[in-house]
């Protein structure tokens, strides 16, 4: 029996205008993570700024204040800057990519989601940010 204490689970925020969307996601993900659920990127905002997550998973097309402009709020806040956003998105084309990197995304899943891609790909970015926030 191990005597090492348990890590906590990981906060992350999945933000889709589409609760359908954030179900399935939440489904994917809950026994690994801590799932917070937004579905717009003002309340997303605000939610970051109350209990900030370890990683965002956000998708790129929503009303009002869409993915993009939400991922460039957040990188302008710098208590919320370092936080990894992967960007979930049905968008297929090169300037659309191009797009998500400009706005700030540490990488990008395309719609539907493969499970495993997206855990591996939450797993790599959470171990980043581990690694980046040990450096002196």
């Amino acid at each position: 029996m191990s005597t090492e204490p348990l890590q906590p689970k990981a906060k992350v925020l999945v933000v889709d205008d589409q609760p359908v969307n954030i179900q399935i996601i939440h489904q994917m993900l809950n026994t690994d993570y801590q799932i917070f659920m937004a579905t717009s990127g003002a309340q997303a905002i605000s939610l970051c700024q109350s209990n900030p997550p370890d990683l965002i998973l956000l998708d790129v097309v929503m009303p009002e204040l869409d993915g993009l402009a939400t991922c460039r709020l957040l990188k302008q806040q710098p208590q919320l800057a370092q936080i990894p956003v992967i960007f979930v998105t049905g968008l297929h084309s090169q300037e659309e990519e191009n797009q998500c990197w400009q706005a700030g995304a540490a990488d990008f899943v395309i719609k539907p989601v493969n499970a495993m891609t997206l855990k591996h790909r939450i797993k790599n970015q959470l171990q980043l940010h581990q690694l980046l926030k040990q450096q002196p």
